[in-house]
């Protein structure tokens, strides 16, 4: 893998790097997606594999490389702007690392968790796994991903090591998959004691009432923030590393996790799994105190940029794992909603209203469609995340997210609708930051990023600009 020496025109990387794109789901094909920028996005993806480090500094920061590549890819990018961003990242990675002097194989693979200079031994040994299976290679690379032992790195660093085989399973690449795998491998774990096999086995059984149908996801919000553990956590700047925060947090979101059923049945895991994108996207637009300038929170946006993927994890799952993936997915949401003290929701009418200008999977022949200038501008836009969330709520906008098969009892409190375009028109107008540029000097020019607060405590609006 340690391999940095190849330019723009040395196609000999696919076959390196035994790299390969299948087709992304029909859904989302757009104008300028064809042979020629699929070859570029090939190529380049096979480069990032050879060339970089799964972690771009030594704080375990993710490379977004193939995230960023992919998401303007499949928006429809042009070879040009997909170079652009591969050179825009080039410059904050770190390069590849030669292989450790140990044999990782399937008796002793556990011994290097968390690891990191142990990666491309994994990657190695995954890419064999994942060849000898086959065509059964989904099935195996699936089964280590939901080993218990594997599972809780897997839900760790925000969704990253999730987004990353998320992103394998989606464009169907062996190669990518195995980094994913290789990356959760290495990765430590966030929420040890949530995703211990007992604790995590009660949270896919649930606590649930005589009627067994469960809280919906907005009333446990709001039991959440009325909670004692809510109420009484301390204000820290940054909450995510105040273990005392942390561990309330955890412990919130597995108390209240229990209390989301999901039925093991097709049309159940369908229903609840638009539930949770469209409460999802609620929280990432709905956190702003009134009066108050617009923000978007960094950790809420990977909540909704992970929801993406999903459906893609669910069409390869037993019915039983897509209930352990939706509960998996679920507590860590709430975890992320505890520790950035379970904030109010303010849903405006903009918000709630009814996508008028709701996507439609044949938008290359519905030119006036507005989704497509936001499209435009989230490919343009040099924060790696922006075309990463645009494409997650467009996929709330193909669903129309909540029209659904399974009945709920009438105390069962759903989410209003959502527009989903509004929420993709202000995460373009609102994020204008660049990821590769000095944050110093961009804040100086009053440029706008991510929030990384603690939102739902009052301490956090005493120093936050009002509109």
């Amino acid at each position: 893998m340690a391999d940095n020496t190849h330019d723009n025109a040395d196609y000999s990387v696919v076959n390196k790097a035994k790299m390969t794109l299948g087709h992304a789901p029909a859904g989302l094909y757009l104008p300028g997606i064809d042979e020629t920028t699929r070859k570029e996005a090939v190529r380049l993806c096979a480069r990032d594999y050879l060339e970089h480090h799964v972690f771009f500094n030594d704080r375990g920061f993710h490379n977004h490389l193939n995230h960023h590549l992919l998401s303007v890819f499949s928006l429809g990018a042009p070879a040009k702007r997909l170079q652009e961003v591969f050179d825009l990242n080039k410059e904050i990675l770190l390069p590849s690392h030669s292989p450790m002097d140990v044999d990782i194989t399937a008796e002793n693979f556990t011994e290097y968790f968390s690891n990191e200079r142990c990666y491309p031994n994994y990657v190695s040994f995954f890419q064999r796994e994942l060849d000898a299976a086959g065509d059964n290679w989904k099935t195996v690379a699936c089964d280590y991903f939901f080993d218990p032992r594997v599972f809780p790195l897997g839900m760790s660093g925000i969704f990253h090591p999730f987004i990353q085989f998320g992103y394998g399973l989606e464009f169907e690449s062996k190669t990518i998959v195995a980094t994913a795998l290789a990356q959760t491998c290495v990765h430590t774990s966030t929420f040890k004691a949530m995703f211990s096999e007992h604790v995590f086995a009660d949270i896919c059984t649930g606590e649930l009432d005589d009627d067994n149908h469960g809280l919906s996801l907005m009333q446990i919000l709001d039991k959440m923030r009325q909670d004692p553990l809510s109420i009484n956590m301390e204000f820290s700047t940054v909450p995510s590393s105040n273990s005392s925060i942390t561990d309330a947090a955890e412990r919130l979101a597995t108390k209240y996790s229990k209390l989301w059923s999901v039925p093991t049945t097709k049309e159940g895991v369908s229903a609840k799994y638009h539930e949770l994108l469209s409460v999802v996207a609620l929280v990432y637009g709905s956190i702003t105190r009134p009066g108050y300038k617009l923000l978007l929170h960094f950790a809420v946006m990977h909540c909704v940029t992970s929801a993406y993927f999903l459906p893609i994890y669910l069409d390869c799952l037993s019915i039983e794992r897509q209930v352990q993936i939706l509960k998996a997915h679920c507590a860590v949401v709430l975890a992320t909603f505890a520790v950035h003290g379970s904030p109010e929701l303010y849903i405006t009418p903009e918000i709630s209203s009814k996508d008028t200008h709701c996507a439609v999977s044949d938008i290359q022949n519905n030119v006036n469609n507005q989704w497509l200038d936001v499209f435009s501008e989230a490919i343009a836009s040099n924060d790696m995340h922006v075309p990463k969330v645009v494409r997650a709520l467009w996929r709330g906008s193909l669903l129309d997210s909540f029209p659904s098969k399974l009945s709920f009892d009438n105390d069962y409190r759903l989410p209003p609708p959502v527009n989903w375009l509004y929420l993709a028109r202000i995460t373009v107008d609102t994020i204008d930051f660049s990821s590769f540029r000095d944050p110093q000097e961009q804040t100086k020019e009053g440029k706008r990023f991510w929030t990384f607060g603690m939102v739902g405590h009052d301490k956090f609006w005493d120093t936050y600009p009002k509109e």
